[in-house]
């Protein structure tokens, strides 16, 4: 986390030096180039899963990495086989509510609707948790900032979004569980969620349409029972749960740098 930060903080700071040079010796063109190119820079590395997605998709460019296929729209992960095709999509998973802050009766209730969404699913789904120990030091005050962001953007929030309320909800009660627990003494855990599903077709737009389809409809299934948000993941961050299938962050501080 702190590296990529870093790097973002360098670039702000490189292009502002730039800037200014060249305004000090009377080049501003120059100087003006080198601060957009810093900022278009970081504008790629940090949003690059959107932009990205969009060149690739307009000039439908395709990546090939380890026998393994990434499309041109750069939201699945495609593989082919004597027999057909596989396409495989990965979603995350954002959880609000745990099943510590609830009654033995809840608990129970909680748990039958998590069984009962899994069988309803006509399609294999691979959940993956990434369990991290947490560093208490700046956490606390993170979590306090956190809560004051959702707070302030659900007092903003006007008729006609109850749909975003109840989510900014959940996401405040959550904040405020996590804190009351640290207070007590409980030590916490990180926890990164994420699911994936995959479908066979004899061609590959058949696959990847297929692979589609189920992920909405798992998406509409956990979101549901597990009263969290889950969103389709694509281009790097897609890339990245796939690289966890095999290896995964080997400390708290490098599992931090890779979801910054």
């Amino acid at each position: 986390m702190f590296f990529n930060r870093a790097i973002v903080i360098t670039a702000l700071a490189g292009g502002a030096i730039a800037l200014l040079l060249a305004f000090l010796y009377g080049n501003a063109i120059i100087g003006l180039i080198s601060a957009i190119f810093f900022t278009l820079s970081i504008a790629l590395w940090k949003y690059g899963y959107l932009i990205i997605p969009a060149i690739t998709k307009a000039t439908k460019l395709v990546e090939v990495r380890d026998g393994y296929e990434v499309p041109s729209a750069r939201d699945c992960i495609v593989k082919k086989n004597p027999n057909g095709y596989y396409a495989s999509k990965f979603m995350e998973i954002k959880y609000y509510e745990s099943s510590l802050d609830k009654r033995d009766d809840e608990k129970k209730l909680m748990f039958e609707v998590f069984e009962k969404a899994l069988s309803s699913l006509k399609y294999i789904v691979k959940i993956s948790l990434l369990v991290s120990a947490i560093d208490l030091t700046s956490h606390i005050d993170e979590l306090k900032t956190r809560r004051g962001s959702a707070e302030t953007k659900r007092a903003k929030l006007g008729k006609g979004q109850e749909n975003d309320g109840a989510r900014l909800d959940r996401e405040i009660a959550m904040y405020t569980r996590q804190l009351d627990r640290i207070t007590s003494g409980e030590r916490p855990i990180e926890v990164i969620a994420y699911c994936s599903t995959t479908a066979f077709g004899l061609t590959k737009d058949e696959a990847i349409s297929k692979a589609r389809r189920q992920a909405k409809e798992v998406s509409t299934i956990l979101s549901g029972s597990l009263s969290a948000d889950v969103t389709e993941l694509s281009d790097l961050e897609m890339l990245k749960c796939f690289e966890w299938d095999r290896f995964f962050p080997t400390s708290a501080e490098e599992l931090k740098d890779e979801v910054f």
